[in-house]
């Protein structure tokens, strides 16, 4: 067999067979054989791997899209300042004065055309330090000593209103004596009328604010 027709022969065999391939059936439901591709109708399943659900979330109904019938946010304007409310009184006094054995009383009249009259104080008192030589209450039960600060029993205030035509008290209040410890008190008269105002005290510094109604 010459060169020339070993040629021509294979070439007639290589015809023939890519003839008989572009005749094969496709598989069965129209797929192609292409093994890396998947099929649109049914999603491969993962069989027992990494990214298998679990079934933990349950399907639910999908939240409702706004929609454009819907109101809009609006912006609210800030409320207006409120103007601060005028103060009521007039102050007739506002002082600090020290009582002791040379200055102990003080006096004033006042006719009381708008009710009320309040009288605010503040006693600052005498105070006392003491050095007490005691028995410790802990286990060494040794003796020790101990500082003691408290107001002197020679401190004490009162301020009384009375009626100027009768002297009748129509209010009183004050610190030490027979009255409480309490070092800030109101002294409040709610009628009108002609009265006298007095301090009394000892070894105390008092801060006194003395107002009225509108005058």
């Amino acid at each position: 067999m010459t060169r020339v027709y070993k040629s021509f022969f294979l070439v007639a065999v290589m015809v023939l067979i890519l003839a008989s391939a572009g005749c094969a059936e496709l598989p069965p439901g129209g797929e192609s054989g292409w093994s890396g591709l998947l099929s649109e109708s049914e999603p491969e399943e993962t069989p027992g791997g990494s990214d298998a659900d679990p079934g933990y979330l349950t399907p639910a109904t999908p939240y409702p899209t706004a929609t454009s019938n819907m109101a809009s946010p609006t912006l609210s304007s800030p409320p207006p300042e409120t103007a601060p409310t005028p103060d009521p009184y007039v102050t007739l006094s506002n002082r600090t004065a020290q009582f002791n054995a040379t200055h102990a009383t003080e006096a004033f009249s006042f006719d009381l055309t708008a009710p009320p009259l309040i009288i605010d104080f503040e006693v600052e008192p005498k105070m006392i330090t003491r050095v007490m030589h005691a028995k410790s209450d802990y286990k060494d039960r040794k003796y020790q000593d101990y500082t003691q600060t408290y107001p002197s029993e020679e401190s004490w205030f009162t301020v009384t209103v009375r009626d100027s035509g009768s002297g009748k008290i129509v209010a009183q209040d004050g610190f030490g004596k027979l009255f409480s410890a309490d070092t800030h008190k109101r002294v409040f008269v709610g009628r009108s009328g002609e009265y006298l105002i007095q301090f009394d005290g000892n070894d105390v510094k008092v801060h006194i604010l003395v107002r009225a109604g509108g005058l």
